[in-house]
């Protein structure tokens, strides 16, 4: 994934209001946190086909949300205030592969655009759903992994049950899991090679990626 400075729903949230200046350092940990689902939908010819998303965030940012895009300050999201939000999200996010990692026996097969990305607004939480695909082909043959997070670290996606993250379609012999990672176990492992690699360029090493949950599909 490629990472810049400030997180695509940093931008998303604190587009024109005061909360922008916040400082870089404020991207170290979590600020905006959202549930998610993610269907890893196979085809017919034995390849990923595309990844659903589903993500709900978090009460504090959807209402940050609703301030900054509610236009008629009605304090409802209608129809041409939620495009909105999507279409920004989609120009947000690309920088940051929509969160999106794929790759296949250790390569980043990377992904495309979506069309679109719907939002929607539901008991005072922001809803986004969007499918991504693959740039590159993603055949079922060794070893796939498929993960959803922020490199810069300023949001965090959990999904906080092993059935959020799924393959839909015929996966042959292939068997999956979804992974989650042991903080103290990957910083004992790294203990070693941390440190530099993280100082002497912290913003091309994606530590986010060795934390996060992801699902993994051995053929």
């Amino acid at each position: 994934m490629k990472t810049t400075r400030k997180s695509g729903l940093a931008r998303l949230a604190f587009a024109g209001i005061c909360l922008l200046a916040l400082p870089t350092s404020a991207g170290a940990h979590p600020h905006i946190f959202a549930e998610a689902r993610l269907e890893v939908m196979l085809g017919d010819d034995g390849k990923v086909e595309e990844l659903r998303h589903v993500w709900r965030f978090d009460e504090f940012f959807s209402s940050t949300v609703m301030l900054e895009f509610d236009a008629n300050s009605n304090l409802e999201l209608e129809q041409e205030e939620l495009e909105a939000i999507g279409e920004t999200v989609k120009q947000s996010l690309g920088d940051f592969d929509y969160y999106t990692a794929i790759h296949r026996n250790g390569v980043d097969l990377g992904v495309q655009a979506p069309d679109r990305i719907f939002a929607n607004f539901e008991n005072g939480q922001l809803l986004m759903f969007f499918a991504v695909k693959p740039k590159d082909d993603a055949p079922l043959d060794g070893k796939l992994t498929f993960g959803v997070y922020d490199p810069t670290m300023y949001a965090a996606i959990d999904f906080v049950n092993d059935g959020d993250m799924v393959v839909m379609g015929n996966a042959g012999g292939c068997e999956s899991a979804v992974v989650r990672p042991d903080p103290d176990q990957v910083l004992a492992e790294m203990q070693g090679s941390l440190t530099e690699a993280f100082f002497n360029d912290p913003e091309g090493y994606d530590i986010s990626q060795l934390f996060a949950t992801r699902l993994e599909v051995t053929c």
